[in-house]
């Protein structure tokens, strides 16, 4: 069932950047607006009170709170800006985001959907809402992510801890932009091409 959510909300984003000139929802931080509101009309679910089932990978819970906003863990959801769920997206295809994007390398961003080729991560299971993933982030030293968040996961040299979580025996399931869903092993986050000028990382070893 967890990869049949992650290709919906695939094939969502596929028909989005067709209807929008090749390009992804511009980044917001304003509620009902965020890039998991915006594909809500591309699913065959209608979204309610910012959740829709499809955003959660069927191994997780929903928290029993009742904050604007938390992280995840391995078997546990987020939420931020009025929606919950289990995934994360890939932020390196939000180029336009006036908040954070300033901060990153402007030429690791994909300008448009198409730049990004098939072999790009696109979301993928994760504590939290997106990430930009760098070859040299650090690896957690508790992937259950029960320990070390909130905080740990955003910070430079830890983006890609928000998606190295023990999900599913040491991996996580990830859409591509092509649409097809893969279960990738921890240690593999680190060969994928998340942004354009990513080099794979095979010194990487997971606790």
């Amino acid at each position: 069932m967890g990869h049949l959510h992650i290709r919906q909300l695939c094939l969502a984003m596929n028909l989005y950047t067709l209807d929008h000139e090749d390009k992804t929802m511009p980044f917001s931080h304003d509620p009902g607006e965020y890039w998991f509101h915006q594909l809500a009309p591309y699913l065959s679910e209608k979204e309610y009170e910012g959740m829709m089932r499809v955003a959660f990978c069927p191994a997780t819970k929903r928290q029993d709170r009742t904050d604007e906003s938390y992280y995840g863990s391995a078997y546990l959801s987020w939420r931020f800006m009025g929606g919950e769920g289990s995934y994360g997206l890939n932020l390196w295809l939000l180029p336009d985001d006036p908040i954070y994007a300033p901060a990153f390398p402007v030429d690791n961003f994909f300008k448009k959907y198409s730049d990004a080729q098939g072999s790009v991560p696109l979301l993928g299971d994760s504590v939290w809402v997106g990430s930009w993933p760098f070859e040299a982030d650090a690896v957690p030293d508790d992937v259950t992510g029960q320990t070390g968040y909130p905080g740990y996961p955003h910070g430079e040299g830890f983006f890609m801890g928000r998606f190295c979580v023990d999900r599913h025996k040491k991996a996580i399931n990830i859409g591509f932009v092509d649409s097809r869903v893969e279960r990738v092993p921890l240690k593999d986050l680190w060969i994928q091409k998340w942004h354009r000028n990513f080099k794979p990382n095979f010194d990487v070893s997971i606790p």
